[in-house]
């Protein structure tokens, strides 16, 4: 059945008009349909020598594969018998470091349409890989062994391995992955298996091997791994934690209610089909909130709070079991069918396990940041990235990530349950998952897919209906800035919020009902700290303080983003004597939006404390967000010499 799908899903893709501009492989002409990798680990190095095996499928005559790298060090490139292949790397519009360059390997012959092919590459890659986070020992929490883990989204895969790095091809993939070390232990994608037969011949006497396979086709982003002392504790049927030992029993008492939204997110939306959920908390210098690789999902420690309240991101990553990993966006352009899809199951699962309103304030707190990210993007090189479908064209489309492709696109599919109802919605989204399962679509199929889903199904009214799908779904998804419906989901509890942040800030006194705010919902608790923020400029120190003495924010175990507009505020008020608190805010996580976020605000008012802090403690922090913060440190010297 799977080859089937597989086949199936190679015909339809290729007549896609819809393209992948971010990658230089030539996918068209022939496709990956499985990956083996094999990979000998040296984390003291920061070295990982490998193989990668290719089963290919040739669409149209080719006589040449072309797949994309960055900064690999390829060694050779052979057929199944051993025959050696022609290969050389070849720069592509000065794209070395934007987008990586393209290997083009000569085959032996011309192959025609529907023949299948085996290759092998031997190759290398070392820390200059952007999707490879290498932690020394001095940063684990037990200083024994180094740590290694992996971030491709979007198109950071091709830095561990030569690949066809687009979602518009799927493969199924194995991989055997080899220590030196019996403390490093490891974790990918895929279902842990027993060894399989190594490909490659190693001199070292004795080598600890983890190998793993998954039979659902999956695309390149989605491959992860983790390794280093870590260990796993099973919290749930087929639900698991993993972790350094110290913290495990901690983050799985946090998360012991996973199981619970997988039921009910399976109950909604149909069988979650992947076998273990297995979620493993990386250490802090993690730079991103979450990834969800099948069953291996990564999180920032920030998720654990200690009140359960954090474990939203986790929440989001179980919605793309559905939504991103078995229906996938072919291109970047397209990220916002793997987002919004799976905002819209996340907050539609909040309101089986959460309070009453908790997903209309997930989503009047998605708008609010929705708002700023557009407006964000004023640069005309930019623009695009206003729209769902931005142009990512010479780019990496990794610049074009915002919360525009997960809240504008949530906020046309809440628009769309609402002109076809609830239920009708429901069975919509079940029937799109089954049609379109394990492919990789365009926004014009899942537009189609919707206007025949009506047309068969919706028996009142359906002709008004599809008249206003037809009239906004387009738009939305192409026009720039705010869509062409305007937001109007609304809660009391959003304006209780407001009201009290207002309070503190237009009153000289203390508001009578100001201890409401400890029982407040965390996401209610967040608009009133937007409020705060957005309001710092009538905020004086005196006023600071006061909120700091009665509520104690500085240096509280709460939630991350009530902890970075706090701290954001305290450093645009300049109120200095809650300076180490956000110093201690910047030291106890790497998420690059929010170390970036406050160091955006350090350096404009306090730019050789930004400077002394971020070299104190600038090797906490993943390459991807120190490099970001350096940067930004550089551009503010120029500006201030000049």
């Amino acid at each position: 059945m799977i080859k089937y799908l597989i086949i199936s899903t190679l015909v339809l893709s290729c007549i896609t008009i819809d393209l992948d501009a971010n990658t230089f492989s030539n996918y068209v002409e022939l496709r990956m349909t499985h990956l083996h990798l094999e990979w000998l680990l040296d984390l003291d190095n920061k070295i990982v020598n490998a193989t990668a095996e290719y089963q290919l499928k040739v669409l149209k005559n080719v006589d040449h594969i072309d797949l994309d790298v960055y900064l690999l060090d390829v060694f050779n490139v052979y057929l199944l018998n051993g025959n050696p292949l022609e290969f050389k790397i070849e720069v592509v519009k000065n794209q070395t470091l934007v987008q990586g360059d393209k290997l083009v390997i000569k085959l032996d012959r011309q192959y025609k349409a529907l023949e299948n092919l085996v290759i092998r590459i031997r190759y290398a890659y070392t820390e200059k890989a952007r999707a490879a986070g290498f932690l020394t020992k001095e940063q684990t929490q037990s200083k024994n062994v180094p740590y290694m883990f992996s971030q491709c989204e979007a198109i950071k895969c091709r830095s561990l391995m030569p690949l066809q790095d687009t979602p518009s091809v799927k493969f199924t993939y194995s991989s055997t992955v080899l220590s030196k070390d019996p403390l490093i232990k490891v974790f990918m994608t895929g279902n842990q298996i027993d060894t399989l037969s190594l490909i490659g011949q190693y001199k070292e006497k004795q080598l600890y091997t983890y190998s793993f396979k998954l039979d659902i086709p999956i695309p390149a982003y989605l491959i992860g791994i983790v390794a280093g002392e870590v260990a796993q504790k099973q919290i749930g049927q087929n639900c698991y934690v993993i972790s350094e030992p110290y913290f495990l029993d901690e983050y799985a008492q946090e998360l012991e209610e996973l199981p619970f939204f997988i039921q009910k997110m399976s109950e909604y939306i149909g069988p979650y089909i992947w076998g273990d959920y297995k979620i493993v908390i990386l250490p802090q210098s993690c730079p991103f909130g979450g990834m969800e690789h099948p069953l291996l999902t990564f999180a920032s420690p920030m998720i654990i709070v200690g009140d359960k309240s954090g474990v939203g991101i986790a929440v989001h990553e179980i919605a793309h079991s559905w939504m991103g990993n078995t229906v996938t966006g072919n291109n970047w352009s397209n990220l916002w069918i793997m987002e919004s899809l799976c905002v819209f199951l996340e907050r539609k699962t909040y309101q089986f396990v959460r309070p009453k309103d908790y997903d209309v304030i997930e989503a009047i707190n998605g708008n609010i940041d929705l708002i700023a990210d557009i407006q964000s993007f004023f640069d005309p090189e930019k623009l695009t990235y206003q729209s769902l479908h931005p142009n990512t064209t010479w780019k990496n489309p990794n610049d074009s990530f915002s919360l525009v492709p997960y809240e504008k696109g949530y906020q046309l599919l809440y628009y769309l349950e609402q002109l076809i109802g609830e239920e009708n919605f429901k069975l919509f989204l079940r029937s799109y998952l089954e049609y379109f399962k394990f492919q990789s679509i365009d926004e014009d199929d899942l537009y189609k897919y919707l206007l025949g889903w009506v047309r068969q199904n919706i028996l009142d009214n359906s002709q008004n209906i599809i008249n206003e799908i037809i009239l906004v779904y387009k738009p939305w998804v192409y026009e720039l800035g705010l869509p062409p419906r305007q937001f109007n989901q609304q809660t009391p509890k959003y304006d209780q919020a407001i009201s009290l942040a207002n309070a503190w800030i237009h009153n000289n006194e203390e508001p009578e009902n100001a201890n409401e705010y400890k029982e407040y919902m965390p996401n209610q608790q967040t608009i009133f700290m937007q409020q705060i923020m957005s309001n710092w400029e009538k905020l004086n120190k005196e006023k600071i303080k006061e909120l700091e003495n009665f509520y104690k924010f500085s240096g509280a175990k709460q939630g991350v983003q009530i902890g970075f507009k706090w701290y954001r505020t305290i450093v645009l008020c300049k109120y200095e004597d809650s300076f180490w608190a956000v110093r201690q805010f910047l030291q106890s996580l790497g998420v690059r939006s929010y170390i970036v976020g406050i160091y955006e605000v350090l350096i404009q008012n306090y730019l050789d404390l930004a400077k002394q802090w971020f070299e104190e403690d600038k090797y906490l922090y993943h390459p991807l967000v120190s490099n970001r913060v350096q940067d930004m440190l550089n551009k503010a010297e120029i500006i201030n010499i000049i």
